[in-house]
Parts: C-alpha cells; structure tokens; sequence
C-alpha cells in the first residue's frame, strides 16, 4: 500500500514539475506573478479592475472588461478616449495625449500599464 502511495505521489509530482518548466515562459511573462495572482483573486463584480503596482501604474482585469476601468481614467484624469491603437488606447485631455497600453496575461486576463503621473 505504501509502495502505490508513494508512485502516485511521484507521478503527480514529476507531471507538476513538467507543466511548470514547460509553462516557464507564460508562468513568468511579467517576472514574479505571485503580485498578478494576488490581484487577480481580488477581481469581481464590484472589483472589475485591480491595482497591481499602483505607483507604477499598472493593474489587472479579466480579459475584455475595459469599461469600467477607462470610466476610472476618464474620471480621475479628465481625459477622453479617442482611439485605439492595437493592443494600446489614446487618450487626450484636448491638449495632451496619454497612451494606456494593455497585455494578455495567462490568456484570461489584461494587464493594463498607465502612465505615470
């Protein structure tokens, strides 16, 4: 019984190590992804967005929920959006123009980096 236990703690672990090393690449697209998980526990209905690293500007939604997000731009910095340019969005305040860039993250997520103030 003992002998069984212990193979099928040895398959489990050796098929865990083979994802991770196999997944390397988009495990740790963006460094250190124990802060993006963090974060990406916290969303919700009422949290669609969350600060990752909110002094650098950068924060997380799942993947498509933009709106309420830019509503947050364009309320906290007066700017309006006026296009989008692939994976990155203009806005402009009529005299200046700030770019919002975004990023897949895991397939299921956006990472979205603002600029800095």
């Amino acid at each position: 019984m003992k002998k069984k236990v212990a193979i099928v703690c040895t398959v489990i672990l050796v098929f865990l190590v083979a994802v991770f090393f196999l997944k390397w690449d988009a495990i740790f697209q963006r460094g250190n992804p124990i802060p993006y998980l963090t974060a990406a526990f916290k969303l919700s209905e009422t949290n669609p967005y969350v600060a990752v690293d909110e002094l650098n500007g950068i924060y997380i939604s799942k993947r498509g929920d933009k709106d309420a997000l830019f509503q947050m731009i364009q309320d906290t910095y007066g700017v309006e959006l006026k296009d989008q340019l692939g994976s990155s969005y203009l806005f402009s305040d009529g005299e200046n123009n700030y770019t919002i860039s975004s990023e897949i993250y895991w397939g299921r997520f956006t990472v979205w980096m603002l600029p800095k103030e």
